[in-house]
């Protein structure tokens, strides 16, 4: 039961998801007209916010919801049971 409080709901992935992917762009904005070390943590900044946005917009698209959160499944008659 620890572990479902631990997980983020759907809503939560896709904001977190989309203001990850948009700080990349950002950065990576940022990036052009620098040289050295600065271009170097900004692309890297791109690199990593990018991936975390996709690894949550991923999960929060394409994960089964909990009992908290049913998603779109459809009833079962197995779940009356619980």
């Amino acid at each position: 039961m620890a572990t479902n409080l631990l997980r983020p709901t759907r809503t939560t992935s896709l904001s977190s998801g989309m203001i990850c992917v948009l700080l990349g762009l950002g950065s990576f904005a940022l990036s052009h007209g620098r040289d050295g070390f600065d271009k170097g943590l900004l692309l890297g900044m791109t690199i990593a916010l990018m991936v975390l946005g996709a690894y949550l917009l991923g999960s929060a698209t394409f994960r089964k919801g909990t009992d908290d959160e049913p998603g779109d499944a459809a009833w079962l008659p197995s779940s009356d049971e619980r």
